[in-house]
């Protein structure tokens, strides 16, 4: 699958839109911290750090914001020996070297296991696609151990909605791609998990995206085709039940059906074909 991960994956370790971005004196006075200026040649980011690809555009925008005005948000970093350990903030970081500062502001904080804190912190950032976010909340219960309840609790959202967000993750690799790029929506893919064919299913996120489809169409196209399928399945047995019922008779059998509703027709051509559909009906 190409590696073409949209802007969402760059926040997904970028700290939360409710944290110290809203209002960095009150992070200090809440929590007790200080910014401090770090050598920016000290700030490692985590090995474990799962997100790899950036984009480089992005990047470069932010680095010439940096130029401008500085760096406004602050990194978060844990202290390891002389070193620190970057929690939150990669892009920033990235930008911060390429707009060739020395030294950066960062909110130190005493984190065992950074991956899972950077996870949690910005799970719920509304810029990720929905991939990304299962992504995040499979790696939570991977690695981490939560359950899907206790997930649901730790970050207040339903355990469906973790659930479903989960079962995207089988949607299939090509189809993945397409809510990468943001062509399918999250309500198309929980649609489209209703169709079980994985041919089918990729036929009809192709025609999401060629033609701009909403949800309802969606929902509605798989239900014409639904009905379709199981008016050809009926057609089937009806077709197998009339040639049942034509070695039986030795006769022409015709079964209608509309709906709820039919009738079976025998054809009979003389009176002694009448009588021996009489006397099989009636022994």
């Amino acid at each position: 699958m190409k590696k073409r991960l949209g802007k969402g994956l760059d926040a997904l370790f970028e700290d939360s839109s409710k944290g110290i971005e809203d209002n960095i004196e009150n992070v200090q006075k809440d929590a007790g911290e200080t910014i401090e200026e770090i050598e920016i040649d000290k700030i490692f980011p985590s090995e474990k750090q799962p997100r790899k690809i950036f984009d480089e555009d992005k990047i470069e925008e932010l680095a010439q914001s940096i130029r401008s005005v500085g760096l406004i948000q602050p990194l978060i970093v844990r202290k390891e020996g002389e070193k620190f350990v970057l929690i939150a903030g990669e892009r920033r970081l990235r930008a911060c070297r390429l707009a060739g500062l020395k030294k950066v502001p960062c909110i130190v904080r005493d984190y065992s296991n950074t991956t899972e804190i950077a996870l949690i912190e910005n799970i719920q950032r509304k810029d990720l696609n929905p991939y990304e976010e299962a992504l995040a909340y499979k790696k939570l219960i991977d690695q981490y151990g939560y359950t899907q309840d206790q997930l649901a609790r730790k970050l207040g959202i339903s355990r469906s909605k973790i659930a479903n967000l989960l079962r995207i993750l089988n949607i299939g690799e090509n189809i993945l791609q397409m809510i990468i790029e943001g062509k399918i929506s999250e309500g198309h893919a929980k649609v489209l998990l209703s169709v079980e064919d994985e041919n089918e299913r990729e036929n009809l996120a192709r025609l999401v995206v060629d033609r701009n489809l909403s949800v309802r169409e969606l929902e509605e196209i798989i239900k014409v085709k639904k009905e379709q399928e199981r008016e050809k399945v009926q057609d089937e047995v009806l077709k197998e039940l009339e040639e049942n019922l034509m070695k039986i008779f030795g006769l022409r059998v015709k079964i209608y059906r509309k709906k709820k509703k039919g009738k079976v027709e025998i054809e009979f051509t003389s009176d002694e074909e009448l009588e021996k559909i009489i006397s099989i009906l009636m022994p």
